[in-house]
C-alpha cells in the first residue's frame, strides 16, 4: 500500500541561531581603547593560541577597575547587555541578569588564533568584530553532537562572515573557534558572556 504523502507531518527539531546586527558605534575609538586596556593588563590564556586576551570584566570586579574602562567599551558593553536582554525577553521570555555577566577584548596578531570550545553554564554569547583585516581569520561556529557521527548531513561547520562593526549572539553552548590570521594586521573583537535571570519555582 502507497504513503499518503499527505499525512507525513515532518518536525525540525533542536535548533540553534546566531542573530547578526549592525554596531552603530566608532570603531576607530573602540580600537584605540582596545589598546589601551592591552597596555595596562596582561594577557590571559584561555582560548587564545597567542594574542592577547584582556581578563574578564563585569559588575563583580572591583570599582577602582571598572573606573579604568574606557568609554566606548564601556558603552558598547551597556548597548550590548540592552539588545541581548530584548532579545531574551522576546525570544524566550526570559530576562538577563544586571549583577553576572562578563566581557573581554581579544587582539590577534598574524598566525594567533582561539582554539574550540564554547562558554560553558553562559546562555547567550555575543562577539562584536571590530577589526577585521582580510585573512585575519574568521569565527567558526561547530556541531559536537551525535549527528557528526551520522552520514545524514554533510555541513557541521557554520563560517560566520566576521565583520568590523557586526555583532554576533549566540548560545553559549555552541563550540566556536576562530581561525588563524595571516594577515600583518592585528584582528580585535570584544566578547560577552550572559546569563538568563533565575525563574521564580513553580507553585
Amino acid at each position: 500500500m502507497p504513503i499518503d504523502m499527505n499525512r507525513v507531518v515532518v518536525d525540525e527539531i533542536f535548533h540553534d541561531f546566531i542573530i547578526t546586527v549592525n554596531l552603530d558605534h566608532d570603531l576607530d575609538s573602540l580600537t584605540e581603547d582596545a589598546y589601551a586596556l592591552k597596555y595596562n593588563y596582561p594577557s590571559q590564556s584561555i582560548s587564545n593560541i597567542g594574542g592577547w586576551q584582556s581578563p574578564v570584566f563585569g559588575p563583580q570586579c572591583p570599582t577602582e577597575i571598572l573606573n579604568t574602562i574606557p568609554q566606548s567599551i564601556s558603552n558598547l558593553q551597556k548597548d550590548c547587555w540592552e539588545l541581548c536582554n530584548s532579545i531574551t525577553t522576546g525570544k524566550f521570555q526570559k530576562e538577563l541578569r544586571k549583577d553576572h555577566n562578563g566581557w573581554w577584548v581579544n587582539i590577534n596578531e598574524k598566525h594567533h588564533y582561539n582554539a574550540i570550545h564554547h562558554h560553558g553554564r553562559t546562555d547567550l554569547i555575543a562577539v562584536a568584530f571590530i577589526k577585521t583585516p582580510p585573512n585575519s581569520g574568521k569565527m567558526i561556529v561547530a556541531r559536537n553532537d551525535g549527528s557528526t557521527y551520522s552520514q545524514l548531513y554533510d555541513d557541521f561547520q557554520y563560517s560566520v562572515p566576521s565583520e568590523a562593526g557586526k555583532l554576533y549572539i549566540l548560545p553559549g553552548h555552541v563550540w566556536h573557534y576562530v581561525a588563524e590570521s595571516y594577515s600583518d594586521e592585528d584582528r580585535i573583537s570584544i566578547s560577552f558572556n550572559y546569563y538568563i535571570r533565575p525563574q521564580a519555582p513553580l507553585k
